[in-house]
């Protein structure tokens, strides 16, 4: 039985129009005009002032339903997919992470192919998707949402994937065991999963050198075989045998 204050059961006390996660529920209306449904969320979304973070991140997650509903139709949208990405981007922006969470999250689900995600990064938006991965280690929701649109980039077009990231990913697994980072075993398996479909961003950025050592910090075996194979991947084909460095890499490995 409900334990009651002067006559109202507690349960009644709850906040309405808010979910356990604090967002709040934000009705979206399918049958109305994808564009209508796009544009309010869109002009919530970039508005600086009245609206709630919360009640943005509402917004954000009604914007994966959309787009869930209605498919990747531009003409559907009313609106460009450069100008979806600038509103998307000032997600990346905001001060609360469940914000910049959802944010990443709305942006996974729109990079379909290439040139959407080409888009991305003509916008420049990769260099915060690396500052949400270098962000405090408290932030694992986002991090987590952040290495989960990093992998969406490597499936749609490895051979586009920035520097920007790389460098973030190769910083997190090299320094991620001194630091506790609890990222670290993924950043250093998405390494791996980009040194096999991008050898050359990776060997540019130090990776494979990150990838050897990681070997020695980790008393997994299976872990430890599966980056071994990568770098004995690379060896074996002519055309990637280039990118293991004799004078770093292969050092690294004969003093295990």
């Amino acid at each position: 039985m409900a334990v009651s204050i002067r006559g109202r059961p507690i349960r009644s006390l709850r906040m309405r129009g808010r979910n356990d996660s604090g967002e709040e529920n934000v009705p979206l209306d399918l049958t109305r005009e994808p564009s209508d449904n796009l544009r309010e969320i869109l002009q919530n979304v970039t508005k600086p002032h009245g609206v709630s973070n919360m009640r943005k991140l509402g917004h954000l997650n009604n914007f994966v339903k959309l787009l869930i509903s209605i498919g990747h139709c531009e003409e559907k949208f009313g609106f460009t997919y450069e100008e979806i990405i600038i509103c998307l981007r000032l997600a990346l922006l905001n001060e609360a992470k469940e914000v910049r969470a959802a944010g990443l999250r709305a942006l996974r689900y729109l990079i379909r192919d290439s040139s959407v995600l080409q888009k991305v990064l003509r916008l420049q938006v990769d260099y915060l998707i690396s500052r949400c991965i270098d962000i405090q280690q408290s932030n694992e929701g986002e991090r987590t949402q952040a290495l989960r649109l990093v992998r969406k980039m490597i499936t749609v077009n490895a051979l586009l994937f920035p520097s920007s990231v790389t460098n973030s990913l190769i910083a997190v697994g090299t320094d991620g065991l001194q630091e506790r980072d609890r990222m670290v075993r993924a950043a250093i398996a998405i390494v791996c999963e980009l040194a096999l479909k991008n050898p050359e961003v990776v060997a540019r950025r130090g990776g494979l050198s990150t990838i050897l050592k990681s070997v020695i910090d980790c008393q997994l075996s299976r872990i430890n075989e599966a980056l071994i194979t990568t770098v004995l991947h690379l060896l074996n084909h002519p055309h990637t045998r280039q990118y293991v460095r004799n004078d770093v890499e292969l050092e690294v490995g004969t003093d295990m």
